[in-house]
Order: structure tokens, then C-alpha cells, then sequence
């Protein structure tokens, strides 16, 4: 169920009808047996029961008895097994064929040819998303930081909540339960609130990132034919087409979360205003970012192994450089993990892991460096202009890591690196085979210099409270441009096939 099909709208629309008609103390079921239906409409089977079983139950049971030993060896035991349950599954799903085709490049090291086919086995929505905050349930409950959810079903609830299935954001039991189980009100500001956020989601993913992804596919399906100045525009334009449809896939479900009364966290904060790599991950996938370093990143930094190998490194190398070493280790991990999160493929690992690794690793080390140099050359790193030199600067490494996030394989990602530096092509526009004509490239530019503008206005603030704060006039006629622009250049119809969420695949 594609979040910009009619049946998707009609189906929010008839769960929040129930939502409000029935008694307030059965509002959470109705957003269960939403959840069921939502999570198992496109996809069915025995197979798919059973992958929701094998981690509801299993979690259910052990977190209540987690609670019971929290902070023990036995609790340690229990929150072991409950996480080998939900990774074994998960790896099972998701990772066969990356285990598989290590293992081939491995043995290939040694001279021993081994071939395997591809395995392809049906999985539930999101299930990277419900099985890290699964994984966080159970940790928060053996730290004592949360209560296990007694009512099986409720625990289904949040494992399930249809809005986060597809794109996120990460929720945590603590954060969202009094809302998710909590009995709500109809609000006519809340509504009007929510409602404005998931049109300018769906202007975002139908009228912007679907005419980006016509461009970008073209291109990249037709590297030979075009010159390297377009292979960049196409670069640049995958990234853009990533933010609208993953941004704009967050603003309608988090609209319609919120006209149920339902706040979720936010997952973005203006990512293309960052000055830095280390900055921009602050702003891009906020609650992904958040879940590793409490889970990941700083349980390995304060593990034994890591205290130790601290110890030694700074007998070695001294206090100030023994510290950054097993802190760079513990950050490798946790960008492989992010890699690995986002696919089973050595190009996710590249382009959302270990490149953003070495980004972060690189700002760190010749930071003195740069300050030194800026210094000499009088430099004034206050400026407008060496701000916007940082944030072009960002906005292009990122861009380029991107290359193996969109690539079909290592060797793709290369051929269009090296179709960058092909300068000696015709120069010549090929619209035709791109797929867009001027008619769609005006709305597309339009469209972008429009989210700009928005950017902008954001920074000083929410721009939902702008707007509600202009006179009815004013702000019907931005409404009504807005709807207008979404009815006449928003790509749907008959011949579309709904645009697919980037991030839905994880």
C-alpha cells in the first residue's frame, strides 16, 4: 500500500472516522487492527504470520521477565536471547545473499570457485525498522529506563503502528506509549495542522522527487550518452530526489499521525544548512542516528574489551591519541552497521557507512589543520561566504557517497564516477531519452526554488505556525496553490505506477 495511492488515503481516512466515532478506551485497538491489515496487505502468507510471531511473542514474554531480572546476569542472559531471536531473523531475511557473496569472495582468496543463486524470500513492511525497536524495548526494560507492556496486543501495537512502517521514525516505548494507548479528543487546529503537513508531503514525493528520479534513472541508464556535466546533475539531483521522497514520506505520516493525537519524533532538521558531515548526520535520519549511539556506539565505547584496548592505547600513544583510537573503532562499527541496516549490499556499506566514516574521521583529524591554514590565509570562517563554502562542500561529499547508495553494484557506482570525468561528450540536452520535456522541467525547477524558500523560512521556526498565523486570505491562497500543484503536476495517474518509498525496502 503505497503511501500516495488513493487506497492508502481512503484507508487513513476510514481508520481515523473509527478512530473518533468509537468509545475512547478502544481508540488503540482500532490503530492495532489497522496495523495488521496495513502490515500484511501487500504481502499475505504463513511466512509473513510467523515472521510477526517470531518476534512478538518471543519479545512480549521476555520482556516481561527481563523486568523482573533487570540489571542481572540472568536479565543479561534473557536480553541476549530476545536479540539473537529478532537479528537471527532479520539476517535470515534480509542478509542471506550478502553472507553468501562474502563467503564466494572469501574463498576466491584461496583459489576455490564457488557460485550460488540469488535467494529471495518474502518479508513484512519494515521489518528493519520494527526489529531494531524491538531490539530497544527489550534493552531500555534491562536497564530499568522502561516498564514491559503487559497487554500482548498493546506490545503489538508498538511494534506494528502502521505510520512507521514504511520510512520511520524510531520510537521508543517510553516516548510514545501514553500517546499510542492514550484516548484522544478530535481537534479541528490538530487536523488542519496535520493535514497541511501531509500535502506538503505529498507535493514533496509526487511533484519534486518523482520528476528527480525520471532525470536521474535516464541518466544513469544511459551513462555513455551523456556528458560528465550531466552525470553530476544527475548526482546532485539522486540526493535531492532521496531527501523529498524519504522528507516527504515522513511528512505524511507523521501528518496523519498526528491528527490521531499520535506524535512520533523528527527525523529531519534542515540536513542541507550543515557545515559538516559530523552535522549533517545530526540533521539527516535523526532517530537512526539517535538509536546507535545509545545501543551501539556508546555500549561499545564503555564495554570491557574497549576499556582495556583504551588502557593500553594510551600507555602506547599517550591520553590525548590512546582515547581516539578505540573511539574511531567503536564508530567504524556503528557506520558499518548503518551500511548494513540500509541493505544487503556492498554499496549500502560504501556509500552510507565506511564513506561517511572517513568523512567524520577526516574532519576530525585536519580540523587544527584547516584552522591553521584559515588563519594564515586571513580567512574569515565567520563569513557568509565561508559558510556557504562549507555547506556546498557537505552537501557535495554526501552527494557523491550517494553514487553507491543509488548504484546497482560496486562496478556501476565506478562506471559513473568515471562517467563524471567525461568531458568530451556532446553537451547537448537529451531530453527525449531522459523521459522529461520542458513542460515537466519548468514545474520541476519551480518546484525546487519552492522547497528552498521553505527551507529557509524554517530555519527561524515552524512554518505550519507561519502560516496559521496569516490572514484567512493569504493563507487559503498558499493552500490552494499548493493542492493546485499537486492535482496538475503531481505524477500519478492510470499509466504511474505509485512512486515506491526509497526507504521503504529496509
Amino acid at each position: 500500500m503505497e503511501l500516495t495511492s488513493f487506497i492508502f488515503f481512503m484507508f487513513c481516512l476510514l481508520t481515523i472516522l473509527i478512530y473518533f466515532v468509537i468509545p475512547k478506551k478502544f481508540q488503540w485497538f482500532v490503530l492495532l487492527i489497522s496495523s495488521i491489515v496495513f502490515l500484511f496487505w501487500d504481502n499475505f502468507s504463513i511466512s509473513t504470520v510467523m515472521q510477526a510471531i517470531i518476534v512478538l511473542i518471543p519479545t512480549y514474554i521476555l520482556g516481561i521477565q527481563i523486568e523482573k531480572y533487570s540489571n542481572t546476569k540472568k536479565g543479561k542472559w534473557l536480553l541476549i536471547i530476545g536479540i539473537a531471536i529478532i537479528l537471527g531473523q532479520l539476517a535470515y531475511l534480509k542478509y542471506t545473499n550478502l553472507f553468501l557473496t562474502t563467503a564466494k569472495h572469501l574463498l576466491k582468496l584461496i583459489n576455490i570457485e564457488y557460485k550460488f543463486t540469488p535467494v529471495y524470500r518474502d518479508s513484512l513492511i519494515g521489518i528493519s525498522y520494527y526489529s531494531l525497536i524491538m531490539i530497544s524495548y527489550l534493552v531500555d526494560i534491562y536497564r530499568g529506563a522502561s516498564k514491559s507492556q503487559k497487554n500482548i496486543f498493546k506490545c503489538a501495537l508498538f511494534m506494528s503502528y502502521f505510520p512507521i512502517l514504511t520510512s520511520g521514525p524510531f520510537i521508543r516505548y517510553n516516548d510514545i506509549n501514553e500517546d499510542l494507548y492514550g484516548k484522544h479528543k478530535f481537534d479541528y487546529n490538530r487536523m488542519c495542522n496535520g493535514l497541511v503537513r501531509v500535502l506538503w508531503g505529498i507535493f514533496k514525493v509526487l511533484v519534486i522527487s518523482a520528476r528527480l528520479g525520471i532525470f536521474v534513472d535516464g541518466v544513469y541508464g544511459n551513462l555513455e550518452s551523456f556528458n560528465g556535466i550531466f552525470v553530476v546533475a544527475a548526482v546532485i539531483f539522486f540526493t535531492l530526489q532521496l531527501y523529498t521522497n524519504f522528507s516527504g514520506s515522513i511528512d505524511i505520516i507523521m501528518g496523519i499521525s498526528e491528527v490521531m493525537g499520535v506524535k512520533l519524533p523528527e527525523n529531519f532538521s534542515l540536513p542541507f544548512f550543515s557545515k559538516t558531515i559530523t552535522e549533517f548526520w545530526k540533521n539527516w535520519h535523526i532517530t537512526l542516528g539517535a538509536w546507535l549511539r545509545d545501543y551501539i556506539f556508546y555500549p561499545l565505547q564503555k564495554s570491557n574489551v574497549m576499556q582495556r584496548l583504551t588502557k593500553k592505547c594510551k600507555e602506547k600513544f599517550g591520553k590525548k591519541n590512546g582515547k581516539k583510537i578505540p573511539m574511531y573503532l567503536s564508530m567504524l562499527v556503528m557506520w558499518i552497521l548503518i551500511g548494513t541496516w540500509h541493505g544487503g549490499a556492498y554499496t549500502f556499506i560504501i556509500g552510507s557507512g565506511i564513506l561517511q566514516f572517513i568523512y567524520i574521521f577526516l574532519e576530525n583529524e585536519l580540523e587544527p589543520i584547516a584552522k591553521k591554514v584559515n588563519e594564515k590565509l586571513h580567512i574569515n570562517m565567520n563569513s557568509f561566504g565561508y559558510k556557504l563554502y562549507q555547506v556546498i562542500r557537505t552537501f557535495l561529499l554526501f552527494s557523491f557517497a550517494m553514487i553507491f547508495f543509488r548504484a546497482t553494484s560496486v562496478s556501476n557506482a565506478i562506471d559513473i564516477i568515471k562517467s563524471i570525468f567525461a568531458l568530451n561528450r556532446p553537451l547537448g540536452l537529451n531530453l527525449e531519452l531522459i523521459g522529461l520535456d520542458i513542460y515537466n522541467l519548468l514545474p520541476l525547477v519551480l518546484s525546487l526554488i519552492a522547497l528552498f524558500v521553505v527551507q529557509l523560512i524554517a530555519r527561524n521556526g515552524s512554518v505550519r505556525e507561519k502560516l496559521f498565523k496569516k490572514n484567512i486570505a493569504i493563507r487559503w491562497t498558499i493552500l490552494y496553490i499548493l493542492i493546485f500543484a499537486i492535482i496538475v503536476f503531481g505524477c500519478y495517474g492510470a499509466s504511474y505506477d505509485p512512486v515506491a518509498f526509497i526507504y521503504k525496502q529496509f
